[in-house]
Order: structure tokens, then sequence, then C-alpha cells
């Protein structure tokens, strides 16, 4: 199981709650990669959770006499007739994944989605199949249930062409055609991606194609690992999976193989926990440039210290103008997104730093403290002292 993936972690922290409540298990794993893993040579324990990372190791794994339970493996390994085709699987609900990306979309009002599937990498440790563009089953599957859930709405779903084994190893090389693909779509678009990595490699084609993230085209992922989400601009919305319970199960099951008993399953699956939510898919669609200019200026100052009067001197139009292009794109005055873009930001400061309640004021250009306190509270149901008070934070560095 590599260690270099949020979901894997978690699913290793679930491994690790059911080893404390019932036994403790002696757990060996080589951090890393999918493509750091192997069965160590002259390995004796007693089971073994897994991914199987290619075929040499699926021959190892299949040769060794531990029970094995399987995470996700791609069918290849596990057709009829394979040597791990009778082994325990925990698999992810792929196509539920697909699903709730779609109604997630659709409540948002999209018509228009695409979807960029997932390529498997040219490294040879990582090979699955016979081609290195081929699609992984576990993206095609979110991709069936993504276009299943919009065909029963009325909407269609377009496909990112894949791209050859050349380019498909090389994201400079790929970047320019999928930014082509995205600038010959009907805007405002909605992207579906099978994981977190691609996700930030759409939002890098979009900026390509001059395409703004979200008003013309929101971007929303899968695994929602923090590292890859958070270090995009915008950070990126993603589909968060019920990993630390599967891993949990998987490990029960584990635990009856070893101990002679049948498990509960040959096949147990893992339903996606909820999506959240990030600037990639905020609900602010529109294809008017002059809306978008002053949308991009009002998220990179996080509305922090910001005035409508100046948001339109600087477009260089109207405030009544700015007024009136923002109600007919958006449905909301400008001054309505600075306060809630602003009251957003105050949140994460409040909550996740120790600054001071009058430097916020100070950063937020609030001339009072007790009109910044009034306006938290309307909008989030308590005070800034409760908020802080109620969200757990690391101890301070020794």
């Amino acid at each position: 199981m590599e260690s270099s993936l949020e979901v894997s972690r978690e699913i290793l922290a679930g491994v690790i709650a059911y080893s404390r409540e019932h036994e403790p298990w002696q757990l060996d794993f080589t951090p890393g990669g999918i493509g750091d893993q192997k069965l160590p040579h002259g390995w004796e324990g007693d089971g073994i959770l897994a991914r199987v990372p290619n075929a040499r190791e699926a021959k190892r794994l299949a040769a060794h006499p531990a029970p094995k339970v399987l995470f996700d493996p791609l069918d290849v390994f596990v057709a009829p007739g394979e040597p791990l085709a009778a082994c325990v699987r925990m698999e992810n609900d792929h196509r539920a994944v697909g699903r709730l990306a779609a109604d997630y979309f659709l409540a948002r009002g999209f018509r228009h989605f695409g979807f960029v599937p997932a390529v498997l990498s040219s490294n040879p440790q990582m090979r699955y199949a016979t081609s290195t563009a081929a699609e992984p089953d576990w993206s095609r599957l979110r991709r069936e249930g993504f276009a299943a859930r919009l065909s029963e709405a009325g909407h269609s779903l377009v496909t990112c062409p894949r791209p050859s084994a050349r380019r498909a190893g090389s994201w400079a090389l790929e970047r320019a055609d999928v930014a082509r693909w995205l600038r010959s779509l009907p805007k405002p678009l909605a992207i579906f991606t099978p994981h977190d990595a691609r996700g930030r490699q759409v939002i890098d084609a979009c900026r390509t194609a001059g395409i703004s993230v979200p008003y013309a085209a929101a971007v929303l992922s899968v695994n929602d690992d923090p590292t890859l989400c958070e270090t995009c601009l915008p950070p990126l919305a993603s589909v968060r999976l019920d990993a630390r319970r599967a891993g949990y199960r998987a490990a029960a099951a584990l635990a009856a193989l070893m101990d002679g008993r049948r498990p509960p399953a040959r096949r147990l699956s893992y339903p996606p926990e909820r999506i959240v939510t990030r600037a990639s898919t905020l609900p602010m669609q529109t294809d008017d440039t002059l809306v978008i200019a002053v949308l991009e200026r009002i998220r990179e100052a996080e509305g922090l210290s910001l005035r409508a009067q100046e948001l339109s001197a600087e477009a260089g139009v109207s405030l009544k103008t700015l007024e009136r292009r923002f109600h007919a794109a958006l449905g909301r005055s400008v001054g309505d997104v600075i306060r809630t873009t602003c009251l957003g930001t105050v949140r994460r400061l409040v909550e996740t730093t120790d600054l001071p309640f009058a430097e916020i004021t100070r950063r937020a250009g609030q001339l009072s403290a007790s009109h910044l306190a009034a306006a938290f509270r309307a909008r989030f149901g308590h005070t800034m002292s409760e908020a802080r008070r109620r969200t757990p934070r690391p101890p301070p560095p020794r």
C-alpha cells in the first residue's frame, strides 16, 4: 500500500484502528509510491493487504500462501482464471463516485460537461496493460457513473481524447492537446477528473487555454488529498472517499481469513463520503470577461480591504455598469460577492491562526471590530471567539 497518497494513508489508518481495537499487528510496508511497492523477498507474514502495482508483483502475491485482501485491483489481475481471481477484494464504488460528481454539478445548474480520464504511466514499473495510454478501470467506471447520471438528467458528456503513448508519459507534451480540447467546448463548463493529480493538470491546461477557473470552467476531482488540492490556484474541489472505514473493514476481513473463518463477502465495496468544496467549483460561472476579471481580483485579494467603487475604477467602467453586469451574470451585487469572500477569509483566519481579532479586523478593511463581529455572527450563527474555541489546533512548536 503506497504511503504517498492521502487516500492510502487513510486506508492504513483504518487498518491501524482495527488492529488497536482487536489485537496488535506488526505492519510491514514500504513507504513511497505505487511503483515502490513489492513483496519483500523471504517475507513470512501471516496476511497481506495490497494494491497490485504490476503484473510481476501480481505473480509474486499469488504465489505467496498468506491470505490476501486486495484494494481496487484492476480487472486484468482478477479476471476469471487469473491466480488472484479468488482473493477477497475491497473495491471503491467508482460509479457512485461519478454519480455524486454529476449530482453536484447538476445542482449548480451546469449544462455542459467534460471528463478528462486518467492515463497509465509510461513508467515500466507501473505498467498495468499493453498500452500506456489506456484508461485504468477505476477511471472508466467513474466516467461511466458520471455519464449515466447526466444522461438521466437529459445531458451528454464529452470525454477528452486519449493521448498517444508518447504524450501520456509527459504532461508537458499532453498539456497543449488538453488545452485545445477545453477551448473547443461550450462554456460555462463542468469538468470532472478521476483523481486529484489529473485535476491539477486540468487546472493547468485551463490556464494555458485562457479559461478562467471557476468562472468559465469548474473542476472537480477525486481523493481529496490536501497536499494536491490546496496547492492549486485556485484550490481544487474533490470527492472524499470513505477510505478509513474501508481500511478497517478490509482488516476485519483479513483477520477472518487468518483465523480460518469466512469473510463477510468476497467483494466488499466502500462509497464516496462527501464532496469537499474549494474554489475550483465556486458557484459563480459566467462568460462575461469583465465580471471574470473583477471576480479574479476579489479572489486574489481574498475579499479583504476591497470596495466596489475601487473595483469599477480599476476595471475602467462606472459602478452602475459593473453592478449591472454582475447582476446579469451572477444575480448578485459586487458588494455581496466582496462580503461573502471577505467573511470566508475572516473565518479561515479565526479558525486556523492565532492572529488577534484586531489584526483580522484591520486586514478585512473594517473600521470597527464590533461591526465585523456582528457580520460574522449573522453569517455563521456564532461569534468569532466561539469559532476559535471550537476549532482544534496543534500545539505551538517547542
